[in-house]
């Protein structure tokens, strides 16, 4: 008897072992898995503190570069404004406003902006003939100075469907940008006198050197406002012919100059120009033109609907 209950004690033993370890087998699973869990949990953490102290440092950047801005914007003009205070050079010519104000149009495919700066001079009808012979239209930015005598000129540019917009009366940086009442009286002499030529108003304007230079970097912010607070749109550029960089260039390479600009931007503003001295270009205009024509792309005016293309301060 004794051994017979021996060995079926010993044969319960042996029939226990397997569920034995099949159950130490779950546990240790079980411990592995969480081990593994409280290390991705840690693992989640480190980099969530991470995120969150690389987003902080963006808003600190960003804050910082918000702050740099403000500052070049004077402490009175600040105040007026949280104030909602009318600044005296806002009631400087009250009538000086767009009064029909759109909003933007979605862009145009295959659409390109050329836009002469500086006339009119004795090299405007010159281009004006190789827009027509293309059937493509354009914007002249003209400087005020310059139309006296050249009244026709500008009426040949309305009747033919380009734009006019502004460029400043007399092109002087230091005088121009000295204030923002100096450049509002400049912009309304050129503003004025387009008026006369042609009985119709500018709503677009360029600055003389783009939005943001060297010579206005004290002032542009208050200008632009005003500016858009009476309704203008500006436009700067995103390609170039090359003709104000003070290199010699022939027709083919300004061509050339010009198309790499068109194939990297989506929406092109092309900057040229119609000064006394820009001869070669207007006579790079038809090879510019029979380029842009064979890629494609048609040559519209520029007006307050199309989307400006404008400096920033990274620029």
């Amino acid at each position: 008897m004794r051994r017979q209950s021996y060995y079926s004690s010993s044969y319960r033993r042996r029939r226990r072992s397997p569920l034995q370890f099949i159950l130490k087998l779950l546990l240790a699973a079980a411990c592995i898995a969480a081990v593994v869990l409280i290390v991705l949990f840690f693992r989640r953490a480190v980099t969530a503190t991470g995120e969150i102290e690389e987003l902080k440092a963006q808003n600190t950047a960003l804050q910082q570069e918000v702050d740099a801005l403000n500052e070049l914007v004077p402490e009175a003009t600040r105040a007026a404004q949280l104030e909602g205070t009318t600044i005296a050079y806002q009631e400087l010519y009250p009538d000086m406003k767009v009064s029909e104000m759109q909003p933007f149009a979605e862009d145009r495919e295959k659409t390109v902006y050329l836009t002469f700066d500086d006339g009119p001079s004795n090299n405007t009808t010159a281009v004006l003939d190789a827009l027509a012979a293309s059937n493509a239209k354009a914007t002249f930015f003209v400087i005020g100075k310059n139309i006296a005598g050249r009244e026709d000129i500008l009426k040949r540019i309305v009747a033919e469907g380009h734009t006019l917009g502004v460029h400043t009366y007399s092109h002087d940086y230091p005088a121009v940008y000295s204030s923002v009442e100096s450049f509002l009286d400049d912009f309304h002499q050129t503003y004025q006198a387009i008026y006369q030529a042609t009985g119709v108003y500018p709503t677009v304007f360029r600055f003389p050197g783009g939005s943001i230079n060297a010579y206005n970097r004290d002032v542009y912010q208050e200008i632009i406002s005003e500016m858009l607070r009476r309704g203008f749109v500006y436009y700067d550029w995103n390609a170039s012919c090359g003709d104000a960089d003070g290199s010699a260039r022939t027709w083919s390479q300004m061509a050339a100059q010009v198309m790499d600009g068109v194939g990297k931007n989506a929406h092109p503003v092309i900057l040229l120009h119609d000064g006394v001295d820009k001869a070669v270009t207007a006579a790079a205009l038809p090879t510019i033109l029979e380029q842009l024509n064979a890629a494609g792309y048609t040559c519209a005016p520029l007006d307050n609907t199309v989307r400006p293309i404008t400096f920033n301060y990274r620029d």
